[in-house]
């Protein structure tokens, strides 16, 4: 913090200077992102809804009530904000609920479809400045193992592995996923989408904000450096 008087010093000296009311919302902004999937209430996703029905009427028709219910859609909508994926485009989403929705009823395999459709938004999200999406890769045999697994129910597949192994994994790609921070770049782990969900809950035990896309998630144009 410094004095009024000092701002234009500072700012000659090369230093971005910002005064509090803008520090303040700053903070308040990045809170409602943090929290914003626990803000969303069943009554916010019919606001939503009906507000998408003025321009595009047919698709929201489409999916509301026939294919899903506003509480599956509230899920997919929160499974999204809870990693920071925008929900603004909300006709693409719906559109491909449509697509699913009749077949596939689990919120968390519809958030993947849903995320793989919304790759060009996710891939410019997390480019560097450069265009370059830089990241950290699973191994072959790594992905195979988690990918073994997986146990699928009819409520939906779950991870099943030893606490032990999971902090290996964990053990293991921590120090490299600091690397990456600590060489300016956003922690980033790409991963296959059969498996991202459940590599999202290994790593949350390593520290929250950690963000792992899917292959299906990088559109073609992006350049992928794996570190």
């Amino acid at each position: 913090w410094i004095s009024e008087s000092n701002r234009e010093r500072a700012s000659a000296l090369g230093y971005t200077v910002v005064d509090s009311t803008t520090v303040i919302a700053t903070h308040l902004t990045e809170l409602i992102k943090s929290y914003s999937f626990d803000l969303l209430t069943r009554e916010e996703v019919v606001n939503l809804l009906e507000n998408l029905k003025e321009s595009n009427p047919k698709i929201v028709e489409e999916v509301v009530p026939d294919v899903l219910k506003y509480a599956d859609i509230q899920k997919v909508l929160q499974n999204l904000l809870r990693e920071h994926v925008s929900i603004r485009n909300l006709a693409s989403i719906l559109e491909t609920l449509a697509d699913y929705g009749r077949r596939i009823q689990d919120p968390s395999l519809l958030t993947e479809y849903v995320r793989s459709s919304l790759a060009r938004n996710i891939s410019r999200q997390y480019q560097d400045e450069d265009g370059k999406l830089t990241c950290i890769t699973l191994d072959p045999g790594l992905e195979e193992l988690v990918s073994g697994s997986l146990q699928h129910t009819e409520n939906g597949s779950f991870l099943s592995m030893s606490p032990s192994l999971m902090k290996d994994i964990m053990d293991a790609m921590g120090p490299h996923l600091e690397n990456l921070v600590q060489n300016g770049h956003t922690a980033i782990l790409l991963t296959s989408p059969q498996i991202r969900p459940h590599i999202k809950r290994i790593v949350d035990g390593i520290q929250p904000g950690i963000v792992v896309i899917s292959y299906n998630e990088v559109v073609a144009d992006v350049l992928v450096e794996s570190v």
